[in-house]
């Protein structure tokens, strides 16, 4: 049998020997072969033992060399990363080094003012401190001084005098090549800037002689005493401004109260400016001018149709239709131009007059385009929100207007406190506070004061004051003098106004209105809404006529329409409620009195008609509310008795 497996399991020679089948073998053979067995298993569990540890270190040596390579690879990858950064970097560099340059070469290009150049003097001046630069100096000062006179970022032109320290700059030349050196020549080379230069030199005993050359334009000479060097320095200075800048020196002339001057630089303007552009705002000053310094009206608008031909998208035209139209009393042509100039553009305007300027036209034609619907609220939102004591009597008129009388009065006492020194403003206001609370006699005495003011108006024609006296403050004069029951008066006051003038033919349907003449009445105001079909207020004195003769149905249609004209005017509304209490539909007056209140919270009359119709339909709690915020506010002596009545019944 051990025969048979020593047969069976014989490994052959050279053969690997399997320890599993040597350690069989060993326990079925005899103490000799068993211990050759163990000899022999011992010495291979050496070997595996070996084998074992030569493996191992091949394994952690195989763990360095990924490590090292790993730290080789990600070493490599830093180095690339850091080679792309840098070359990210050069481009970057030289991508800006190009920016920089074309800014550069940019900005030389549109360098665009007046460049003072050291004068020549004579040395015994130069000893005595009247060197080249110091007379250079006293040019530039003089030049900003009258740019500032003249508001010079208002109005552009293409050689314009800017009031800043970046366009009249004295510059004298460095010695040898400078980054300063270079930019010079470059804003020489590509701008537009143009270099004043001159001298200063004797003329004789003691006289001298400052000649002030301009580049373009002819040398300047002017020669007097030494001691008129300051006022020689001025003359060149105000022709230098002219040359440079027509269209700011007609401002510069008229704030100086040379208005002769000005008009005659307003009507030379034009011809003195290249751009359309330009020209349009040389038209557009020039109609303004003539506006204000002649009167003559239709010669302006003459000189408006000249602008608005030259470019029809410059806005100073537009406004100027605004402001004719406001003086004439056309209140449907000041609506639709101010209504016009909402879809002008900014970018469509000369560059300065991109920012505060035409801020300045948009809250201008905003303004007429609410107070000519109504809008009171509106209107006091656009100026009044910082109270500064300047508009504060503008703001007293729009209180006023939206039936705020209490708020009216506060505001012209911080209007006077602040020194408000716009008299017919504070007037104005006034009368509409006084006629708020029906004090006629009161609002007469404030209507002949905004008249007087007006008559007088600084830099302005005696033609203008008249016409604007007879179209802005004659139809209230007269109204307030026919509420007083002068009607005589109020009769002889209307009939100097001018019949196209829409306040005046509408105080001459008041003025019927009080007389109970309703036929004049319903004739004047029909004129003056056909003729103003986008204008709320004839329609409202038209429905308060017919409110007062009784004729209800009547009054609600000319309410609704006044209020189709101008949703936000909260008279019709409230009168509207009227009637609708008058034909015993209180249930229907609560809701024109709740969208009246929106427009005018504070108005004494309308929380006691709401309180008048809240009672009539049984809300006796909702009534003593409004009864008792009516008695906190103003109202008329006849709306005190009512109240009292209506209150205590």
């Amino acid at each position: 049998m051990a025969d048979e497996f020593d047969g069976a399991q014989k490994p052959e020679s050279g053969g690997a020997t399997d320890p599993f089948a040597a350690q069989i073998a060993m326990a079925a053979s005899g103490a000799a072969a068993q211990e050759e067995a163990r000899e022999y298993l011992k010495r291979q569990s050496i070997v595996a033992e070996k084998q074992s540890r030569l493996l191992d270190l091949q394994i952690e040596n195989m763990r360095d060399v990924d490590k090292y390579e790993i730290s080789h690879l990600r070493w490599r990858r830093l180095n690339d990363q850091l080679r792309g950064a840098m070359q990210l970097m050069l481009v970057a560099i030289g991508a800006l080094i190009v920016v920089a340059i074309a800014a550069a070469l940019w900005s030389a290009s549109q360098a665009n003012g007046i460049v003072v150049d050291e004068f020549s003097v004579p040395s015994q001046f130069a000893q005595n401190g009247i060197g080249g630069d110091v007379v250079a100096g006293d040019m530039t000062n003089k030049l900003h001084a009258i740019g500032n006179i003249a508001n010079g970022n208002s109005l552009d032109t293409s050689a314009q005098v800017r009031n800043d320290r970046n366009s009249i700059t004295v510059e004298i030349p460095d010695t040898g090549v400078s980054l300063a050196e270079a930019w010079r020549y470059l804003r020489l080379w590509l701008g537009h800037e143009r270099h004043m230069s001159g001298s200063l030199r004797l003329a004789g005993g003691n006289r001298i002689a400052l000649t002030v050359a301009l580049d373009g334009a002819p040398a300047i000479v002017l020669e007097g005493p030494l001691a008129d060097l300051d006022k020689l320095e001025q003359q060149a200075a105000e022709r230098v401004f002219a040359a440079v800048d027509p269209i700011n020196d007609v401002l510069y002339l008229e704030v100086s109260g040379r208005t002769d001057d000005a008009m005659a630089q307003a009507a030379r303007a034009p011809q003195q400016v290249a751009a359309p552009i330009y020209r349009a705002v040389a038209y557009s000053l020039w109609a303004f001018e003539t506006r204000r310094l002649t009167g003559n009206l239709a010669l302006a608008r003459q000189r408006i149709a000249l602008a608005i031909a030259t470019d029809p998208k410059v806005a100073p035209a537009h406004i100027e239709i605004v402001r004719e139209a406001s003086v004439l009393g056309h209140d449907e042509e000041e609506l639709q131009a101010a209504r016009s100039l909402a879809h002008f553009r900014r970018q469509d305007q000369p560059l300065s007059m991109r920012g505060r300027g035409f801020d300045e036209i948009e809250y201008e034609a905003g303004s007429a385009r609410d107070t000519e619907t109504g809008d009171f609220q509106a209107a006091a939102g656009l100026v009044c929100g910082d109270l500064h004591p300047a508009a504060m009597a503008l703001c007293a008129l729009y209180a006023a207007r939206s039936r705020d009388a209490a708020r009216g009065r506060v505001l012209l006492v911080r209007a006077q406190a602040g020194g408000e020194s716009d008299e017919a403003a504070i007037a104005l206001a006034r009368y509409y506070v006084d006629a708020d609370i029906g004090a006629w006699l009161a609002a007469v005495a404030d209507a002949r004061q905004y008249l007087s003011v007006e008559k007088t108006q600084p830099r302005q024609s005696a033609k203008l004051s008249d016409l604007e006296a007879r179209t802005r403050t004659l139809p209230l004069l007269a109204v307030a003098t026919a509420e007083t029951g002068d009607m005589a008066g109020a009769k002889a006051l209307i009939a100097k106004a001018p019949p196209d003038c829409d306040a005046c033919v509408r105080a001459r349907g008041r003025i019927a209105a009080i007389a109970h003449d309703w036929t004049a009445a319903a004739h004047w105001f029909a004129v003056v809404s056909a003729r103003s079909p986008d204008i709320p207020f004839a329609d409202s004195d038209w429905g308060q006529m017919l409110l007062r003769k009784g004729d209800f149905d009547g009054a609600i249609a000319k309410f609704a329409s006044a209020n189709r004209k101008g949703a936000h005017f909260a008279d019709p509304l409230e009168y509207w409620g009227e009637a609708l209490i008058a034909k015993n539909r209180s249930d229907l007056a609560l809701a024109k009195f709740a969208e009246a209140n929106k427009y005018a919270p504070n108005w004494g009359r309308l929380h006691l008609k709401w309180g008048e119709a809240l009672l009539w339909i049984g809300d006796k709690a909702g009534a003593a509310k409004q009864f008792a915020v009516a008695a906190h506010l103003d109202l008329t002596p006849s709306e005190k008795s009512e109240l009292a009545r209506v209150s205590h019944g």
